[in-house]
């Protein structure tokens, strides 16, 4: 008798769902000496906060992007830069509606969404962080998106070969106006090349209809083998893309949500392919790699902190002297 499975906990409005069972569960198809041989780019970033007040937040943003030929390392590049957001209110109105606006300096970051000197965003953009993080942070995330979003399509440009593919880490949905436009530049990119585009993510928080996370129901089907479970298709234009769970190695401990445009069973095998290394077996070492390049260390920000109040102008030193109404706390942590 078939074992009765779940669903993962989406709306049916904008997901078309698969069961969760064991008998859903497919097997990797071993890649072939030419799919082992395929070129992968593997795209991450990293934002630490320099400055935080009331009114404006200073973040330094990075992206790495990891490029692999089979199962080397042929090429890292890392950009990285620094934006300053502000908190506008405009009162022609009277009623105090407020705005952000993003400012970029010493920053080699990719083009795309960030061209410009400045980026606006509307209240509403913001209001909706999910995660505890101020309006002014929300921000920064969604310039690091933008940032890791035309660092892709950059290694797409690099790679421009048909059948190789790109690889984000996190998911291929986005939120709001802008991280949808920075993704259908990248999906155009692609498309034009003949190349494929998925996504692996580090977490996943999803649930499913009976209340149990997603990866421990994705692991009870699994039982113990290699390969993976179709979860759900998008269907809505924010996250048109195939979810599933899967297992890249027959040593990993660790399942992860992985996202592609299509054909997942070759995806699946292509990052199983890479997914062998022994420090961390079920993860793919080109996302172990970018992951390292992208990554800005406590010990970064604090020498990037004590560097910028050595060297402030008198905007910098105005904003150090702001940071003060928010560290009362910090100190009596520190006691």
């Amino acid at each position: 008798m078939a074992e009765k499975g779940d669903f993962a906990l989406l709306s049916k409005n904008s997901y078309r769902l698969h069961e969760l069972k064991r008998e859903n569960w497919s097997s990797l198809q071993p890649a072939s000496d030419a799919g082992n041989k395929v070129a992968i780019a593997f795209v991450d970033g990293g934002n630490s906060e320099m400055i935080k007040t009331p009114a404006a937040e200073i973040h330094r943003i990075r992206t790495a992007v990891a490029i692999t030929s089979g199962k080397k390392l042929a090429l890292a590049r890392q950009k990285e830069g620094y934006a300053i957001i502000r908190t506008l209110v405009n009162d022609a109105g009277g009623d105090g509606k407020l705005l952000y606006e993003a400012r970029f300096f010493d920053s080699n970051l990719d083009g795309g969404m960030l061209d410009g000197d400045t980026l606006e965003f509307q209240y509403g953009e913001l209001a909706a962080s999910g995660n505890g993080a101020t309006a002014l942070g929300k921000a920064a995330e969604i310039i690091r998106k933008l940032a890791e979003l035309a660092a892709a399509r950059w290694a797409a440009q690099k790679l421009g070969n048909s059948g190789s593919i790109v690889v984000l880490d996190g998911t291929l949905e986005t939120f709001g106006s802008k991280e949808q436009k920075g993704m259908e530049l990248l999906k155009a990119e692609a498309a034009a090349k003949g190349m494929h585009l998925g996504a692996v993510a580090k977490t996943c928080s999803l649930l499913t209809g009976s209340g149990s996370p997603l990866i421990a129901a994705a692991e009870a089907a699994s039982i113990g083998r290699t390969g993976f479970i179709a979860v759900a298709e998008g269907m809505a234009e924010r996250h048109m893309a195939q979810i599933a769970v899967a297992r890249l190695n027959s040593s990993a401990t660790h399942l992860f949500r992985i996202e592609c445009g299509s054909d997942m069973g070759n995806f699946a095998a292509a990052l199983a392919a890479q997914s062998n290394d022994l420090a961390f077996p079920g993860y793919p070492y080109g996302l172990i790699m970018a992951d390292r390049f992208a990554r800005i260390s406590e010990s970064e920000t604090e020498l990037t902190k004590a560097k910028m109040a050595a060297t402030a102008d008198e905007e910098l030193k105005g904003l150090i002297s702001q940071a003060k109404a928010l560290d009362a706390h910090s100190i009596l942590d520190s006691m």
